[in-house]
């Protein structure tokens, strides 16, 4: 068997396991963490509020000294999705976080704008007089010397 052959045979048995996990049934969530609450929409205080306790509590996957990972029952999340309560309180939030994110716009413009005169003075007296250099005339070509010296006479 050829090397040509062995990688075509490779190339058919990874496509014929991407058809079988293709057709496998996905394992579907049972829980979601806060950050995979945050991801659908969901703020801290929304999660205490609505939600409350946590399902289950799991150690952390990436940091065995941090606090225990809370996941939260895919069906009760969806449930509370469902509410009206729930869209009251989203709302809320996506409001507020938009006053906010104007708010912080709104600062760093004043920020800006107080700082710039005095950038400018600084800009000024560091840069002192403006100097004007004239750039070194360019070089001869060489071709253009070896023609002038064909040309003259000896």
């Amino acid at each position: 068997m050829t090397t040509d052959e062995r990688d075509q045979d490779k190339r058919g048995q990874e496509l014929r396991d991407q058809e079988l996990r293709d057709q496998e049934p996905r394992a579907r969530r049972t829980h979601l963490s806060a950050a995979g609450l945050r991801a659908r929409g969901w703020t801290a205080g929304m999660i205490r509020r609505l939600l409350g306790e946590p399902d289950l509590r799991r150690a952390n996957p990436y940091f065995r000294t941090a606090p225990p990972t809370r996941l939260y029952s895919v069906e009760r999340v969806e449930a509370v999705e469902r509410s009206e309560e729930f869209r009251a309180v989203a709302a809320v939030a996506v409001r507020r976080s938009g006053a906010v994110r104007e708010a912080a716009l709104r600062r760093r413009r004043a920020v800006r704008e107080a700082a710039l005169p005095r950038l400018r003075a600084v800009d000024r007296f560091r840069s002192g007089p403006e100097i004007q250099v004239r750039s070194p005339p360019p070089a001869p070509d060489d071709r253009k010397v070896a023609r002038r010296s064909s040309q003259e006479p000896p």
